[in-house]
């Protein structure tokens, strides 16, 4: 499942399953501390999403584990 991430500016990552949801300024789905969580820290991105998300841009993302158990 692909999801959308964005790191603020205190390293917060904040996921949504819908960009329109970002947009429309629906609040995050999850969040979560993106230095201590494990799911985040173990989270396959490339180098160029990595960056994207350093600079607190909204990226899409295959889904770390917090949406599995949900519709």
């Amino acid at each position: 499942m692909k999801v959308w991430a964005r790191i603020n500016h205190v390293g917060w990552v904040h996921l949504w399953r819908r960009r329109l949801d970002y947009q429309q300024a629906e609040p995050s789905a999850h969040f979560l501390n993106g230095r201590t969580d494990p799911r985040w820290i173990t989270t396959s991105l490339t180098a160029e999403q990595r960056g994207l998300l350093e600079a607190g841009e909204l990226v899409e993302i295959d889904d770390p584990g917090f949406f599995a158990d949900e519709d």
